[in-house]
């Protein structure tokens, strides 16, 4: 394909896609630069546009910008996608991929249901430890049929105990594998990962998000050590899911609001936030990928906050 005949996808989803990796990727785009372009010691790097055989990418070095396009198959890339792309530049730079620096065995210790919707597990750690933890922190779970495992937020780690939630819903490779844990099971567990939060110390904080983004934001209550005031706000399809924070001793001056969802995911939540009577210095949550990307627009074009202040973060995406 020459230049000439090389157009760029230009659906929602590359759109999204874009905006999310320039978001929360940096480090693996920085990475794509140093193997695949010239300029192996870049200052930053934008991805700019994502085509059927490869990427755009906009190149920092020496204060000056430039141009680099990387083709899939150049690379040397299994599939046309950009974590592929990523997986390649690991390689070839001969670094191991996320996680293969860190990976214990877990050992399952209860499994039930709690606040309707989602199933609790509590593992022991064995020899392992997980003292960095704080709210935020993932780690990727092996699960049959899945090549990478699935990410799962840690509700909390106690010594050698932790906990996960994992939302059960559609039948999903995720469900399944929760439901079918029993005590004593042994599971295979990679990496470490914090999730990237705003400056909660500059004023009022919102956290928002629909059932996923609940085990963050219970961790994030449990630990809160700011004096500004929290406004929550929580969609969920079950009311069952409204006892997800009973056991969360919840900070001073917080607001809790429950919002049943309506239509599509997020579309509650953005009507909460359209009639928000609360301006924020700093907003975090997460949901589904396309309604996250809405309610980022929201808080950006509404209540003027920095990007860096309005973190949205979708954990999962809607199948069309």
């Amino acid at each position: 394909m020459t230049v000439l005949e090389r157009q760029p996808i230009q659906t929602e989803e590359a759109l999204g896609i874009i905006e999310h990796v320039n978001d929360d990727h940096q480090p693996e785009l920085l990475l794509c630069a140093r193997a695949f372009t010239p300029f192996d010691e870049p200052e930053g790097v934008r991805l700019t546009a994502l085509y059927p055989d490869g990427i755009d990418l906009e190149v920092l070095l020496h204060g000056e910008l430039h141009h680099a396009f990387i083709s899939y198959e150049a690379a040397g890339a299994q599939a046309s996608d950009v974590r592929a792309l990523v997986g390649a530049a690991r390689q070839k730079l001969g670094l191991p991929a996320p996680g293969q620096g860190r990976k214990a065995e877990w050992t399952v210790t209860a499994n039930q249901r709690y606040a309707g919707c989602f199933q609790r597990i509590t593992f022991h750690l064995e020899k392992d430890t997980r003292d960095d933890w704080e709210a935020g922190y993932a780690c990727r779970f092996a699960i049959p049929g899945e090549e990478h495992g699935r990410p799962y937020t840690l509700r909390r780690v106690e010594g050698q105990k932790a906990v996960i939630d994992v939302y059960i819903h559609d039948a999903s490779v995720g469900s399944r594998w929760a439901l079918g844990l029993d005590a004593g099971h042994a599971v295979t567990v990679t990496g470490g990962r914090h999730e990237s939060f705003p400056d909660f110390s500059a004023g009022p904080v919102l956290l928002l998000g629909d059932e996923t983004a609940l085990p963050t934001i219970a961790g994030l209550l449990a630990s809160w050590n700011h004096d500004q005031p929290v406004r929550v706000l929580l969609e969920v399809a079950d009311a069952e899911a409204q006892r997800y924070l009973d056991d969360v001793w919840l900070p001073r001056n917080c607001h809790v609001s429950w919002l049943p969802r309506r239509g599509i995911a997020g579309q509650s939540l953005l009507s909460a936030l359209e009639g928000l009577e609360f301006q924020p210095a700093a907003a975090w949550g997460a949901g589904e990928f396309s309604a996250c990307k809405r309610l980022r627009h929201t808080l950006q074009e509404d209540f003027g906050l920095e990007k860096k202040q309005a973190r949205m973060v979708g954990y999962w995406r809607k199948e069309s």
